[in-house]
């Protein structure tokens, strides 16, 4: 080969890593103006529909201060009594506790060591996330130092899913910081200490246990043993806590679920903030039998077609993850692998309400990182229409959609905000499953050198 041929070589990376870059940030710009747009619009409806047509909020929120944070307010009110017989099954609380049991000590930790727990708690989720976002600019900066991916960072991290969070008050928080954690030791090739994280936070709320699958594609299969194991034993721990034995204290507890099947999962409850699949499903069955002159507003009916609905639902969504797993995602790489379980972590469940979208950051945030570490230095090729499509995907997901609804001639109205982003986030899982994207993130490509700045 002569130098001709190498200059054209050359030449030909440069302009392929320029045309690369170019699309890179090209999608971040169309993220970032599809964001901000979007979310100044939902808030300007919610103004106009609340302040200037006097009609409702669609969720009881901040901007409904006759309700704010009542996830905390409820169950930290029966926490209180953390010692006391029976403390699980009373029921002269508002709302039993519907939770993991162990998930009870992230609210006696504020309940315990603070005066006002729930400013406590407020002031812990606002620091963490902005710690967390903080941090993750830091990050950005060395790789693009310019203004633009900045303001991807902050107008993502600090929208409204956090908004949503706080406005319920939900200790989805601690567990978020948890798994947040456990991600971050996972990447720096940390097994042990993200498996006991990621298990501390699945013995809260079982669906962080999607993670452990990662440990399969890293061969750490002693640690996905671990995780299991592990997950367990805080369970089983948080029970004796509880007490007075650990057989009681489960006893106590079982006694909640049918309150949870029957209220979030069987009931329509808030179906514009549900993105999860059976959400979806519920709300296809609502409307059809409301277009075929059904007796939709019968409870009883209603909840008996839920119920089938659920009975195959998990039967066909069990089937569905072990083939999908098998035939297609333990071949992909890890970044791909991570985004399709958080993405899996919000569709799943039987009901998974909008703050639930702030695991979304995660695979959002991974995405970015391997877009600006790698896609925009032309070291790992990525189809122009999937970085747009992921992307753009994103800005809908993380916009607040709870004010928009269809009202019939009939004055029933119908909120479709949870499955307008249920459906943008199967579209990103399918992008994810179709492209692989071999990332520095997750140690199958070397780390890139900085950059220089770019606006």
């Amino acid at each position: 080969m002569n130098i001709q041929e190498n200059l054209t070589i050359a030449r030909d990376d440069e302009k392929s890593r320029r045309m690369s870059e170019g699309e890179v940030y090209k999608g971040i710009r169309i993220y970032v103006v599809t964001l901000l747009v979007l979310t100044v619009v939902a808030w300007c409806a919610v103004g106009i529909g609340r302040y200037t047509l006097h009609g409702p909020y669609p969720h009881p929120s901040l901007l409904a201060p006759e309700t704010p944070f009542t996830d905390f307010t409820y169950l930290s009110a029966r926490i209180a009594h953390f010692g006391e017989p029976n403390m699980l099954s009373r029921t002269d609380f508002m709302e039993p506790f519907a939770y993991p049991v162990p998930s009870i000590y992230a609210y006696l930790i504020f309940i315990r060591l603070f005066p006002n727990p729930l400013a406590a708690y407020l002031a812990f989720a606002l620091l963490s996330f902005f710690i967390a976002t903080y941090c993750f600019s830091l990050r950005v900066k060395r790789i693009a130092p310019g203004w633009l991916p900045q303001v991807a960072v902050w107008s993502t991290l600090l929208g409204f899913p956090l908004v949503i969070l706080i406005d319920r008050g939900n200790i989805e928080a601690v567990i978020w910081v948890l798994v947040l954690l456990g991600i971050a030791a996972y990447t720096r090739n940390r097994i042990l200490t993200s498996a006991i994280l990621w298990a501390l936070a699945t013995s809260m709320k079982i669906t962080s246990g999607l993670l452990f699958v990662l440990f399969l594609a890293k061969r750490k299969y002693g640690m996905f043993v671990l995780a299991i194991v592990a997950t367990v034993a805080f369970s089983v721990l948080a029970l004796a806590g509880v007490g007075p034995t650990i057989r009681q204290a489960a006893s106590d507890s079982s006694k909640n679920a049918p309150y949870l099947r029957d209220t979030f999962i069987l009931a329509r409850v808030s179906p514009q903030l549900d993105e999860s699949l059976f959400g979806a499903t519920k709300q296809i069955i609502y409307l059809y039998t409301y277009a075929h002159g059904g007796s939709f507003l019968d409870r009883s009916q209603m909840s008996l077609v839920f119920l089938t609905a659920l009975y195959l639902y998990n039967v066909l969504i069990t089937l569905a993850c072990i083939l999908l797993y098998w035939f297609r995602l333990r071949r992909l790489p890890l970044l791909n692998q991570f985004m399709a379980y958080l993405v899996l972590y919000i569709l799943l469940p039987q009901v998974s309400y909008e703050y639930k979208l702030v695991y979304i950051y995660f695979a959002w945030g991974a995405f970015l990182l391997f877009l600006l570490a790698d896609a925009a230095t032309g070291r790992s090729e990525i189809p122009a229409w999937s970085i747009h499509v992921i992307l753009f995907s994103c800005a809908v997901i993380f916009v607040p959609l709870t004010p928009f609804a269809v009202a019939t001639s009939a004055g029933h109205t119908f909120t479709f905000g949870g499955q307008v982003k249920a459906v943008f986030l199967i579209v990103i899982l399918l992008t994810v499953l179709r492209v692989p994207m071999p990332s520095s993130l997750f140690g199958d490509l070397q780390l890139p050198a900085p950059r220089n700045a770019r606006t």
